[in-house]
């Protein structure tokens, strides 16, 4: 991360905050329709948005000529994998509710078994000594193209063309950014190019967040029971 300024360090923050809201806003949907998953939701959000701030945290310190921190610099993938397949999973099983389909006896059972086979990967590969973060990175890919794919499919079955077309433009942005962010030695410029991408599309994902969960709120939000603490 050499030649990383001040400035730079602290854009990346941006990211991290309209991420931090659009995630936030779909936990409150999911929780006003079922507590279980909504709490579900939030602990995924809450990863998602540690790993987002620890690796902005990270380019801040050597910013300001401080040590290359492996809990700030590698913390990334290992809080945001789980977070997605959290937020993801949670989100799956309220469009369950909409399509009036039974909910799951254990809900907690097959994100947690995923998290599990990754994270028992990883770890098997970095004591062979081999790329420990492959498994945590098709994971976090995994978790994140499939709840926006989700997202966008439910908002255009609903005709709210808006909020999918956000949800597609987010998930365009985020796979040509995850191919740039694999360039070594990335020039200064680009790494700018990179992360003001990363936040625009994170402002659009927040904004499609807002509108579709209105949407859903007022259509489905009194037709479900919430289900005791």
């Amino acid at each position: 991360m050499e030649g990383i300024t001040v400035p730079l360090a602290l854009q990346d923050y941006m990211t991290v905050i309209f991420s931090a809201l659009g995630l936030s806003i779909l936990t409150r949907m999911v929780y006003q329709m079922d507590r279980n998953l909504g709490r579900m939701a939030l602990i995924g959000t809450i990863v998602t948005v540690l790993g987002g701030t620890l690796k902005a945290s990270g380019k801040l310190v050597i910013a300001l000529d401080g040590p290359d921190l492996a809990v700030l610099n590698q913390g990334l993938f290992p809080l945001v994998a789980p977070g997605f397949v959290l937020v993801g999973w949670s989100l799956y099983q309220i469009r369950r509710f909409f399509r009036e389909q039974p909910p799951l006896k254990q809900p907690w059972l097959v994100p947690l078994l995923t998290i599990g086979v990754f994270a028992a990967g990883s770890i098997a590969l970095g004591m062979a000594g081999g790329p420990w973060k492959v498994p945590l990175i098709l994971l976090a890919t995994i978790g994140n193209v499939g709840l926006l794919v989700m997202l966008a499919v439910a908002a255009f079955k609903r005709r709210m063309w808006f909020s999918g077309s956000l949800f597609v433009v987010t998930l365009i942005v985020v796979l040509v950014m995850s191919q740039l962010a694999g360039i070594p030695d990335m020039p200064i410029s680009v790494i700018w190019f990179e992360q003001i991408a990363q936040t625009i599309a994170q402002m659009l994902f927040t904004l499609a967040a807002w509108n579709y969960s209105q949407v859903i709120e007022t259509t489905y939000g009194r037709r479900l029971a919430v289900q005791p603490a």
